[in-house]
């Protein structure tokens, strides 16, 4: 009997300490569950933003993600850590992996906002480079219909193109630097994104690709590329753009038909200019800026025509444009000027070409230019118009030496040509 009492004892007493033990057990499996350590986790990181204690925040933040990196809580409440520390970038990240691990739309529009704030803030404060724009085209790339983004996109362009003398400039350095790549880095971006709603890019485009400005300055080592560049904007609706690809069109034949000239004025072929000068070609060159009625070419008087860059001008005409010859600018390596005003003797109108070899602007003294006029010679006395004066066509050669007290001139007036030796009739 007492045996059996014994035994049921400890039957009874192991009974309950299997019940103790099973709770135990179910106990730990609950406070280990990946879902217990997260909510732990979370109200831990939610106390410590409570005493801004941002610092272990982010710790218990980045210990949720870390047990389930789904949690669009944690993700929020990380990027919330990081913005109240004022590191919005780090906010930045943070959103956009959450994004990209959850799928959530709300983390993707809190990245959106956060990064367009951002860029408020700088364009606020005057501070705009490529890379702000840059950043609006982060957010389009994640979120190609976000309009507000487009709207600041084209407003860093306002601030970013627009100087206070209305000019904009794409010149490699005088020290062999170079701003073009840069741009040309983020147009290329802005023309990629541009191609999923070209009406909704538009203004972006015009903007960075055909100028609101008075004035673009560009080395002519990057001709091909921007008219790549403008090929592309024309076909996304950018109007303007024909009219600079009409520039670099005149441009590009102007360059080729002077190329020649270039090269024999370098070895000082200056015999060559006699042909040039009185060929049909180029008096129709002459004639159309002395009637004004050249296209797209813009100058007077002496046109300057050079290798190195061109300005694009805005015009009551249009889009024109001009050689820059500008030494503090670009680094001469010779210029030929076209002589594109009237100036006739006896009703004859001249003809002439100057060339300015290379020179150091750090040492211009002394500086040599050349000239060669083909003008109507007079035989004898004064002529006039009702004078019995036979005059003749000839050559005039001069050679200008500017020091930095005077100017000295070697001048051939009758250089060469058929009425070199000239008798009276």
């Amino acid at each position: 009997m007492r045996r059996r009492k014994a035994r049921r004892r400890r039957l009874i007493i192991g009974a309950a300490a299997a019940v103790v033990l099973i709770a135990v057990g179910s106990t730990l499996i609950y406070w280990n569950l990946p879902q217990t350590k997260l909510g732990r986790a979370l109200e831990a990181a939610g106390a410590y933003m409570t005493e801004m204690d941002y610092v272990n925040a982010q710790e218990a933040y980045e210990e949720a993600i870390s047990i389930d990196g789904t949690s669009v809580q944690a993700y929020r409440g990380l990027a919330d850590d990081y913005i109240a520390r004022g590191m919005e970038q780090e906010a930045e990240s943070v959103l956009l992996e959450g994004y990209e691990a959850t799928g959530d739309g709300v983390l993707l529009q809190n990245y959106a906002v956060t990064v367009l704030n951002d860029v408020v803030q700088q364009i606020n404060d005057g501070n705009i480079s490529y890379a702000t724009a840059q950043r609006c085209l982060d957010v389009l790339e994640q979120v190609p219909a976000e309009t507000q983004a487009v709207d600041l996109l084209t407003a860093c362009a306002e601030r970013l193109l627009q100087t206070d003398d209305q000019s904009f400039v794409l010149l490699d350095g005088l020290d062999g630097s170079s701003g073009f790549p840069e741009y040309q880095d983020f147009v290329n971006r802005l023309l990629a994104a541009a191609q999923k709603d070209p009406a909704l890019y538009l203004p972006a485009v015009e903007a960075y690709c055909t100028f609101p400005v008075q004035e673009v300055y560009m080395s002519l080592s990057h001709a091909a590329d921007f008219r790549r560049i403008l090929e592309q904007a024309e076909a996304l609706g950018a109007s303007e753009a024909e009219e600079l690809l009409a520039c670099l069109d005149k441009q590009s034949g102007i360059s080729d038909y002077f190329a020649p000239m270039f090269e024999n004025f370098e070895i000082g072929n200056f015999e060559a200019a006699k042909s040039f000068i009185v060929s049909e070609e180029y008096k129709v060159i002459r004639d159309s800026f002395i009637e004004g009625v050249m296209d797209r070419w813009y100058g007077y008087s002496y046109v300057p025509v050079t290798k190195e860059a061109i300005v694009f001008l805005q015009t009551e005409n249009g889009r024109m444009f001009s050689y820059v010859e500008d030494s503090a600018l670009v680094k001469p390596t010779g210029t030929i000027r076209v002589l594109g005003q009237t100036m006739k003797d006896m009703g004859v109108q001249r003809t002439g070409i100057e060339y300015v070899p290379a020179y150091d602007p750090a040492f211009y003294y002394p500086h040599t230019e050349y000239e060669i006029i083909y003008w109507n010679t007079m035989v004898t006395g004064d002529a006039t118009v009702h004078s019995t004066v036979v005059s003749r066509m000839n050559y005039r050669f001069a050679e200008k030496i500017f020091l930095a007290d005077r100017t000295e001139s070697n001048m051939i007036y009758d250089w060469g040509g058929p009425n070199e030796k000239r008798k009276k009739e």
